[in-house]
């Protein structure tokens, strides 16, 4: 089967202690369920995911689970980058994930979301500047906003996705459905506890936040995305 930009092969590795090869392979029927049945419809962007048990194909999206960070700056966060052919790769560190709920389901799926829409971590949606805001760069981060809310596809756990409504200013509240679970009422709109990535004339790249309640863990793709924008 020849994958395109529009359906990328998602090669999934285990490299980490803490989670048996069956335990990941058992998620990956869900995980794909959720791009074909869900998220396609709604971006018109599929994919198929397979598990790499050891090669992983040529061209392939990665997603390699390990126990921990190295580095002490990484800690708590989900590494992204890039390898030679200019392929994304994130790296899941599963003991910090699984201490919160006892999986990583969400965050595979949270993952291959948003390497579907953004594969290269540099797009963003323009937001005019309007009453009492600024103008505004929203990165296209498609769970960040609502990834505080979850929901099981058989049994596993995957994150809530905002649709390309939510990147849309013209659409007055209440007008269209602007994440799968209909959580959220406006564009651009950041759920209690979820954030999102912005860039603002002058202040450059920073994290805004649903409310001042406790901050939810954020993924290290986004601190890489702040050292490439701001500049």
């Amino acid at each position: 089967m020849r994958h395109s930009r529009a359906n990328p092969l998602i090669a999934i590795k285990n490299d980490s202690t803490v989670l048996g090869d069956l335990d990941v392979v058992a998620m990956i029927s869900s995980l794909q369920r959720q791009v074909t049945e869900h998220f396609q419809p709604a971006w018109g962007i599929g994919a198929q995911i397979v598990f790499a048990e050891k090669r992983i194909p040529r061209h392939a999206y990665q997603i390699v689970i390990v126990d921990e960070a190295v580095s002490k700056e990484d800690e708590g966060y989900v590494g992204y980058h890039f390898h030679s052919d200019g392929s994304p790769v994130a790296t899941l560190f599963a003991k910090d994930d699984m201490k919160e709920d006892g999986t990583i389901s969400d965050t595979l799926s949270h993952e291959v979301l948003e390497m579907l829409v953004d594969p290269a971590v540099n797009l963003y949606a323009y937001r005019p500047a309007g009453r009492g805001r600024r103008e505004r760069g929203y990165f296209y981060e498609v769970c960040d906003p609502v990834q505080c809310v979850h929901y099981k596809i058989d049994g596993v756990v995957v994150c809530n996705f905002v649709y390309p409504e939510w990147y849309e200013h013209n659409w007055p509240a209440n007008s269209r459905r602007f994440d799968h679970l209909g959580k959220v009422d406006e564009p651009f709109q950041v759920l209690p506890g979820c954030y999102a990535d912005v860039r603002e004339a002058g202040r450059g790249a920073r994290t805004i936040w649903g409310s001042d309640k406790r901050k939810e863990r954020q993924r290290h793709r986004d601190k890489a995305r702040r050292r490439q924008t701001d500049i």
